[in-house]
């Protein structure tokens, strides 16, 4: 194994990495004059009701009206020490409020347009991370793409008997590293989960679908409300790059130098076509002017552009040369693939922005790679309280309506 890398990182536009849980309107109250979101523990909110207030809450559980406990909650919360306090736009106020004005349960108001996806974090202290996984996939998609460059493989599906689809990808990249998973590099390559360094900053925004041309129709597809990191998160962690064992048949091993090499070739080129297209849609092309001002003498020497999370954009996630992505068309009319998407989510203060000046693009990253002599890990347990009978009604009612 080589000496182990530490890996520092830090975002330079928002970022989300989906973990599969949500802020849901049972689990938070909106501070009106802070706008922000705060995020409580139900067992606690109960336990700290009177008994009048226990049993008009148990009456409002045991219909199906979700809206009714929405504003019960509203009304009869209590803020404590270990709630968790997040940033909103104003426009997510604005729909808090309105949902509360409401006279009668809408569920696709009420619960399918006010799930707030939540960034990956840490369990017990709740601190945002980045998900070793999401880097891993990030350097190998770079990685590819660089293969593919250095081994003139362009539109590989063209290629005599071979067919659209995820058996072509899989197909595409064993071609590029020489074989299948016991001879794949990459299954050398460990990357920890990143650890934040400094007091990290989420921001509850919008994702909104724009399309990358000028155009009188807006593109398609409902606004998402997501928590993210916002510029200038740290995070660190390690790199682990084992060598070969003897006979393994891997024959092109990841080193160091090959990742950093595929790292400045494919996400500068990734960036300043996006930079180009946010340009003339009149959007924010605020990275490559962060990335000059900043980091100008180090950029492709000790650090590197990269990008990870949701709405990365089709083209980060895919191999250069051979990309073939599915595009939708009107009702009624087949899908067609090209080369590049035709729109791109971005990140924004409103779901129905009126113009495009502070829409900002998601995903982006600096990343520098060095070495460390020595590696100490510190797991830390919290106890986990249980949940009180009552407050498993509720989840299981927010489940009935999803």
């Amino acid at each position: 194994m080589e000496k182990p890398l530490k890996i520092r990182l830090q975002t330079l536009s928002p970022v989300h990495i989906g973990c599969g849980d949500v802020y849901e309107p049972t689990s938070f109250v909106i501070d009106e004059s802070r706008q922000v979101l705060v995020e409580f523990e139900q067992f606690k909110l109960i336990n700290s009701l009177n008994q009048e207030e226990k049993a008009e809450l148990a009456d409002v559980c045991m219909g199906d009206d979700l809206l009714k406990i929405f504003k019960f909650i509203k009304k009869s919360y209590k803020p404590n020490i270990n709630d968790r306090e997040v940033e909103i736009v104003p426009a997510l106020l604005r729909q808090y409020k309105k949902i509360l004005s409401m006279s009668r349960f809408d569920k696709k108001t009420v619960i399918n347009q006010f799930e707030i996806g939540r960034t990956a974090y840490n369990p017990y202290n709740h601190t945002p991370y980045i998900p070793g996984s999401s880097l891993k996939g990030a350097l190998r998609t770079a990685y590819l793409s660089n293969k593919a460059k250095e081994k003139g493989v362009k539109k590989y599906w063209e290629m005599p008997g071979k067919r659209i689809g995820n058996k072509l990808s899989k197909e595409l990249e064993e071609n590029l590293l020489d074989g299948k998973f016991h001879t794949d590099p990459f299954r050398l390559l460990k990357i920890s989960d990143l650890k934040a360094v400094n007091d990290i900053s989420t921001k509850i925004v919008y994702a909104v679908n724009k399309k990358k041309k000028l155009s009188k129709f807006d593109a398609k597809g409902p606004f998402q409300i997501l928590e993210t990191i916002q510029d200038g998160g740290i995070f660190e962690g390690m790199i682990n790059i084992e060598k070969p064992e003897r006979g393994s048949k891997i024959s092109m091993p990841v080193t160091k130098e090959t990742i950093l090499k595929s790292l400045d070739y494919f996400y500068k080129s990734i960036c300043k076509d996006e930079d180009e297209v946010l340009s003339n849609i009149d959007a924010s092309s605020m990275v490559l002017n962060t990335v000059g001002s900043r980091f100008k003498e180090t950029t492709g020497v000790s650090t590197f552009l990269v990008r990870l999370g949701r709405h990365s954009g089709a083209e980060s996630i895919t191999i250069e040369g051979n990309r073939h992505i599915k595009i939708m068309q009107g009702r009624g009319s087949p899908h067609k693939f090209e080369d590049k998407a035709t729109t791109t989510w971005l990140a924004s203060d409103s779901p129905n922005p009126n113009h495009n000046r502070d829409l900002l693009p998601f995903g982006w990253a600096i990343i520098s790679i060095g070495d460390q002599d020595q590696i100490e890990s510190t797991i830390t347990h919290d106890s986990q309280a249980t949940q009180e009978d009552m407050s498993e009604k509720i989840k299981m009612l927010v489940n009935k309506f999803k």
